[in-house]
């Protein structure tokens, strides 16, 4: 009786502990996609952009800043300028390293900066308790 007891034990504790841990997962909220797309625009942004345009595309003595509500540049437009760069400037075109996703991302980045909500600083730190951001609600992507 002694071994049935513990091994019915043993068996009950397993079957919580991984439904603590399952519910657990499941409890996390998962990062919303937009969530995504902007951080990766953010990354793409500090591979390949912040040195001309700074580190918030606030702009520097090199490039414009690109945030100012008068440069705000269409989807189509800035990923046409991305790609092509401005003749006789120093803006020079993209489409060899950075493909048309990942321009997506940098422009996503960038509106977000533009559009006043998403903080200065990296976005998985000036979120709430300083997490990831979180995107608000009805801010529009395109």
């Amino acid at each position: 009786m002694t071994r049935w007891w513990c091994g019915m034990t043993a068996v009950l504790w397993l079957v919580v502990s991984l439904s603590s841990v399952q519910g657990a997962r499941q409890a996390a909220p998962a990062l919303s996609e937009t969530y995504q797309t902007v951080y990766n625009g953010w990354k793409w942004w500090h591979v390949y952009c912040y040195r001309c345009h700074g580190v918030d595309a606030n702009g520097t003595t090199t490039a414009p800043n690109l945030t100012e509500a008068s440069l705000k540049l269409s989807r189509a437009g800035f990923l046409k300028t991305a790609r092509t760069g401005v003749p006789e400037t120093a803006m020079q075109g993209w489409s060899k390293l950075l493909d048309d996703k990942q321009l997506g991302q940098i422009y996503l980045y960038v509106k977000a900066r533009t559009d006043k909500v998403l903080p200065p600083g990296r976005p998985d730190e000036v979120g709430p308790k300083g997490g990831p951001w979180v995107p608000p609600a009805g801010w529009s992507t395109r």
